[in-house]
């Protein structure tokens, strides 16, 4: 069974209640209700009621099989308002909450922030900033962290490592330029979502252009630091470097590059980048020049779990991600 197909199983057996407040956009809208029928999540779409069927109509789309909250529903936007009220642990208050509920995204997470619904999932007409501020302003960080991250997954097709084809990249959404208090937050966090989703055992490799103390510069001094923090944070996990790409994921290369015993070097499943600018530019050219799939990013550290994709993905890639968000609910209640 491939890593997606154990995904869909995965979403099928502990299906969770998905949100969405893009209703507008038809290629959410096709995803989302093939999702449903799927049986991969329970789907609520959330917008303009007239105009979200209207779209269905024009598009040939039937949304019988999912379910639509008005944004213009006062008294049940009312009563979600009160119930975030009575929350013992909310990011803003009450007041600030109510002059922001004319947007579908704040509806959205504010609904999940309640209950009414397991995972936010947008992006597709929503920037990462805007989602991002959504989710820290509704949902809020989880108890100890100090930054939310986003964790891309790469599956490489034909790649034969001994790690195996599927990568986790971190962070080359949230973080543009990580403190070594973030590096290793981030590290930490992509170990745990990367063993959540995979089943498999994370091999963690703090990236630059050094190997082993190579290069000296404040960014190798700043990718030590946040490694030691994250070894310090987290002593039950293989973390390890700083590795140069090609050290951190060929064995061959490890061998000559490295000096010392290594659990994580030439094996490394989950890229911590040194920078969002780094990791956003090698995902995206892995995802034009290297034939497989990727899904995410993957948000870390929110309260609640909320996942965004990107505005150039397709259908399917849409399609998979809803499965995503139902697995990452399942995990996050466990």
């Amino acid at each position: 069974m491939s890593f997606i197909d154990a995904i869909f199983e995965k979403a099928k057996a502990n299906k969770k209640r998905v949100v969405i407040p893009e209703s507008n956009n038809p290629s959410m809208m096709r995803a989302a209700v093939r999702a449903a029928e799927a049986g991969t999540a329970d789907i609520i779409f959330v917008g303009d009621s007239n105009v979200l069927h209207s779209v269905a109509k024009e598009n040939n789309i039937d949304l019988s099989g999912v379910s639509v909250v008005d944004i213009a529903d006062t008294k049940y936007k009312e009563q979600l308002l009160e119930r975030y009220g009575e929350l013992p642990r909310r990011a803003i208050s009450k007041k600030s909450a109510a002059k922001r509920m004319d947007t579908p995204l704040y509806v959205a997470l504010i609904m999940e922030a309640v209950g009414d619904a397991d995972c936010t999932f947008g992006g597709l007409d929503t920037t990462t900033y805007e989602f991002v501020m959504g989710a820290s302003g509704i949902l809020g960080l989880a108890p100890g962290v100090i930054s939310a991250s986003g964790m891309l997954l790469m599956e490489i097709d034909g790649y034969e490592g001994e790690q195996g084809n599927l990568f986790g990249m971190s962070d080359g959404a949230i973080n543009t330029e990580p403190t070594a208090d973030h590096l290793a937050g981030i590290s930490v966090a992509s170990c745990d979502t990367f063993t959540k989703l995979t089943g498999k055992e994370a091999r963690c490799a703090f990236l630059s252009y050094s190997t082993d103390g190579s290069g000296d510069s404040p960014s190798v001094f700043r990718v030590r630091e946040g490694l030691a923090k994250a070894k310090e944070a987290r002593p039950d996990l293989k973390i390890d470097g700083e590795f140069q790409a090609d050290a951190a994921i060929v064995k061959r290369v490890a061998a000559k590059k490295l000096t010392r015993e290594s659990e994580v070097a030439g094996v490394a499943n989950v890229l911590i980048f040194p920078d969002a600018a780094a990791c956003n530019i090698a995902t995206k050219l892995i995802q034009q020049f290297a034939p497989g799939k990727s899904y995410g990013p993957i948000y870390q550290g929110f309260a609640k779990p909320v996942l965004d994709c990107s505005r150039g993905d397709t259908e399917e890639r849409i399609f998979a991600n809803i499965a995503f968000c139902s697995v990452m609910a399942a995990g996050a209640e466990k």
